[in-house]
């Protein structure tokens, strides 16, 4: 038996600064995949670590979607298996719904679609005329009282449902009751999922535990993502640029408990005044997964010069 390594331990925040896979932690912790084994959820994180190549190589089909090339003798080298586990593993990804397999032919390797694993959180439409446009008002803390005394609450607009049928006769009073009660069950229905998959990815339980003097800013920033995710608009307006909402809303179903503690971070080392709470954490919480890193990295550089001085 070789010598035994001795490992450091990690100080400040040195964790911040390597390179990691990443499983969702739904995979986890949500009901519908406690069945998928541990080895086919680890593949799955392994397969989304290669979409980044897809992204940059521009591995799209015809209809836009991403692929990645990803074979059964890399899964056996990278999870040290032989070939019938991973070959079961990719099934188990299939049959899940995860994953499939598109065949080339001619001794080229599948092309293989990962499949958005949120997605399997939202309940199916019943009908694509039941979807409604509008999502109401979704109640939001007032986060601006606890940061800044004169702020103002703004919405990011989600529409106003019109519930007034005073001047339709009773029949059609029938109709359009039971349309719009099949909308708003599943509005809710998109509602509950997002609110779920929010919160877990943010990990509010735990980050409200870690700091409990700072619970109101928690559930604000929480409110605030969701409220994002369920935005109908076309683009949303972020820092004076105007992006498609369905940018805004991958960026924040990506964010986790670590970009959560880093917005609040910066609120707390913020020094000049903020006039629009809202619009700095839309902000702060739209760039975290691309500047957090950085930001922690010359955290890290400044505490090494001040220890060797």
């Amino acid at each position: 038996m070789g010598e035994k390594i001795i490992f450091d331990y990690f100080y400040g925040q040195e964790s911040e600064m390597h390179a990691f896979y990443r499983v969702p932690k739904l995979l986890f912790t949500n009901a519908h995949f406690k069945k998928l084994s541990s080895d086919a959820k680890i593949l799955y994180g392994l397969m989304l670590d290669r979409m980044s190549l897809s992204q940059k190589n521009k591995w799209l089909d015809a209809e836009n979607r991403a692929y990645i090339i990803y074979s059964q003798l890399e899964a056996m080298e990278m999870l040290n298996c032989k070939e019938n586990k991973a070959i079961n593993l990719f099934r188990e990804l299939e049959a899940i719904g995860l994953l499939e397999r598109r065949k080339q032919g001619q001794g080229k390797p599948s092309l293989i679609y990962l499949k958005d694993f949120v997605q399997e959180q939202i309940l199916e439409k019943t009908s694509s005329e039941e979807k409604c446009s509008d999502m109401g008002k979704i109640k939001v803390k007032n986060l601006e009282k606890t940061m800044s005394g004169d702020g103002k609450k703004q919405g990011l607009d989600m529409g106003k449902t019109n519930a007034n049928y005073n001047n339709i006769n009773n029949n059609n009073l029938v109709i359009h009751t039971n349309h719009i009660y099949s909308m708003n069950q599943d509005m809710n229905d998109e509602y509950s999922a997002y609110a779920e998959i929010v919160r877990e990815n943010l990990d509010i339980d735990s980050m409200s535990e870690r700091y409990p003097q700072d619970v109101d800013i928690i559930e604000g920033i929480y409110d605030l993502v969701l409220e994002t995710v369920l935005c109908r608009k076309p683009t949303i307006w972020i820092s004076k640029n105007e992006y498609p909402t369905n940018l805004v809303k991958s960026k924040f179903l990506k964010l986790n408990h670590m970009h959560l503690e880093y917005v609040m971070g910066c609120m707390k080392d913020n020094t000049t005044k903020v006039r629009n709470i809202k619009n700095y954490l839309l902000s702060a919480l739209f760039n975290a997964p691309t500047t957090m890193g950085s930001y922690y990295q010359a955290e890290y550089m400044y505490d090494r010069v001040r220890k060797a001085e």
